[in-house]
């Protein structure tokens, strides 16, 4: 994609006080219902094709509402391709490749004459010349590079959509796209068959139908009477060809039915598949086409409504295509099946109070630079928590370090409470390992989303200290090393720098680390390191690993599938008698 709109600014819009959000070619607005997200696509709308607004859309009637928008990649070829007169309004206000505008409207329902679109002035910053009014040929040539955005609603009927031809209509848009070519192969034939009519029912064709003309004889002749000198004719005016196809809509055949049905008596479900086939096969003509010099915003609430899971993942593909193929897609979504791990980074966390209004939470990949610097460890950070879509569709996570807990927790959890993890609107996400903990943490933390941990009694040893969770020097890890050097001898455990490693050992790490937790002599030290690690949010396995606390269950398919259906049948309590109130504490802390 050559330019797009990459960030605006709301000021006193609706639910939105003030707020900025990024925007890339293909941006999920994610959001509990009536945090303000449909409130964002219809700001993007106004910037970019002015509208009275009421006092409805006034946060606060007493001042303005102002859409600011960056419009980024504005090259020189995009420039080469404007008109003269579009190019020199613009070219004058160019940051690098990018322009600044913003709408302004003072109060409501002003005039069309009181709502102004201004232009940043790179040659005025930070005087009162820095916005410029209204020049000759801007608003021409905003339209030029944004077409007339497809705004598609949530809530509203489809049927307008997909059957009703107009410029901001689905089905206006293909038949926009299709008009040419037929215009250009059959403009000819087609102009024929309509010069016929012409001449047929014109008020001056030459081949005029008798019917009209005896109608005008015989009504002139009343006319007369009334208004001497008067004469009148009936005119039926024939369409142009553009015309013809302004009327244009489709038909529904159903199971081989010869007659086709309109769309408004279809349900809900079948008007918004329809819609998004449209929609699909507009993007397969988009891929084809060869002019990229207009960007068409498509605005869509919610798309995945009413349609099946696979639906939704055919409808995601589809408008990702279009995001590549010259239009930029902005949509408002419920659904994890609507964004893959590829646009979590790019997903932005939509939240309203009473005290920010509508406002955002920092996205992953605005948040991850903030907590880490290296590039390969921001790879791997995004890679961990960007195949867990679901956390942005919950207000708290849980990291887990093991695949155990990952395949058990959520059933645990369900059992404990009687509720799903969804319910809970928390999320489980799998850190593949422990390393990554203490900066994803830090990631959501950045990101204003709760987090809570689960770690192995090894990585509270290793690591507590060494990311912070614990003091330096800590004086019960210290005890728990001391007496680890005392028994390593007699169970063979070869230590590194103090600590089991799995180099020269006929024990393996794990196993050492299982081992020390059944020493009384350190038990204690142990519990007082699971409440200062609690203290930071994580909580530690103290026997060493999940599997420990469940009855020492095999760490396999096989053992997670026999646990899981004891379950469901029996209590806790039947199951792990040891430790069953250990682990509904740790549930409750979890989903507090």
């Amino acid at each position: 994609m050559s330019h797009l709109l990459s960030e605006i600014t709301i000021t006193n819009f609706k639910s939105i006080r003030n707020e900025s959000f990024e925007l890339t070619s293909f941006t999920p607005l994610v959001g509990y219902n009536n945090a303000g997200k449909s409130n964002i696509l219809e700001a993007i709308k106004w910037l970019l094709r002015k509208s009275t607004l009421s006092d409805y859309s006034f946060n606060d009637a007493t001042i303005a509402v102002e859409i600011e928008g960056e419009i980024s990649g504005i090259t020189e070829e995009i420039l080469s391709q404007l008109p003269t007169n579009q190019r020199t309004s613009i070219e004058p206000y160019l940051f690098g490749n990018s322009l600044q505008i913003k709408r302004i409207q003072p109060i409501p329902n002003a005039t069309a004459a009181q709502i102004k679109l201004l232009v940043r002035d790179p040659q005025n910053i930070g005087n009162q010349n820095e916005w410029r009014i209204n020049p000759t040929g801007l608003d021409q040539a905003i339209q030029i590079l944004f077409p007339e955005p497809i705004h598609i609603g949530a809530m509203e009927d489809s049927e307008e959509d997909v059957s009703k031809s107009k410029t901001t209509t689905t089905i206006g848009k293909l038949l926009a796209e299709i008009i040419g070519p037929i215009q250009t192969s059959y403009s000819t034939q087609v102009q024929t068959a309509l010069d016929g009519i012409r001449d047929l029912l014109d008020v001056d064709g030459t081949s005029r139908a008798t019917e009209l003309n005896a109608f005008d004889t015989a009504v002139n002749g009343k006319v007369e009477s009334f208004f001497p000198g008067v004469n009148i004719k009936v005119h039926v005016p024939t369409p142009e060809l553009k015309e013809v196809f302004s009327k244009g809509t489709i038909k529904v055949f159903e199971n081989l039915n010869p007659l086709g049905r309109d769309v408004s008596s279809l349900g809900h479900g079948a008007q918004r598949s329809i819609q998004m086939a449209l929609i699909r096969h507009l993007a397969d003509i988009k891929k084809e086409a060869e002019d990229q010099l207009s960007n068409t915003i498509l605005l869509i609430d919610e798309p995945e409504l009413y349609l099946h899971p696979q639906a939704i993942e055919i409808l995601r593909d589809s408008l990702k295509l279009l995001s590549h193929e010259g239009y930029q897609v902005i949509f408002s979504t419920h659904s994890p099946f609507m964004i893959t791990s590829k646009d979590v980074g790019n997903t932005i966390l939509i939240r309203k109070n009473d005290t920010q209004g509508t406002h955002k939470r920092n996205s992953l990949r605005s948040a991850i630079p903030t907590v880490v610097t290296s590039a390969p460890s921001q790879l791997e950070l995004i890679f961990s928590l960007s195949y867990s879509s679901n956390i942005l569709f919950s207000e708290r996570v849980i990291l887990a370090e093991g695949t155990t807990e990952n395949r058990l927790l959520p059933s645990i959890i369900q059992k404990v409470t009687e509720r799903t993890l969804g319910l809970h609107k928390t999320a489980l996400v799998s850190m593949g390992g422990s390393g990554n903990t203490r900066k994803a943490m830090l990631v959501l933390s950045t990101m204003d989303i709760p987090t809570k941990a689960v770690v192995d009694l090894d990585f509270a040893l290793l690591n507590g200290e060494k990311d912070g969770f614990l003091s330096l020097g800590d004086v019960d890890v210290m005890a728990i090393k001391g007496h680890l050097a005392l028994i390593a001898s007699t169970h063979s455990i070869n230590l590194n720098n103090g600590w089991p490693t799995n180099s020269g050992s006929s024990m393996s790490a794990a196993s050492a680390f299982r081992l020390l937790a059944t020493e009384n002599a350190v038990k204690s030290h142990i519990e007082a390191v699971k409440i200062k690690m609690l203290a930071a949010n994580i909580y530690v396995w103290t026997k060493g690993t999940i599997e420990d606390h469940l009855g020492n269950i095999p760490k396999n398919e096989n053992g997670w599938a026999t646990f899981n259906s004891r379950l469901d049948n029996e209590d806790l309590s039947m199951i792990i008698p040891d430790d069953h109130t250990e682990i509904e504490d740790l549930v409750n802390w979890l989903i507090l």
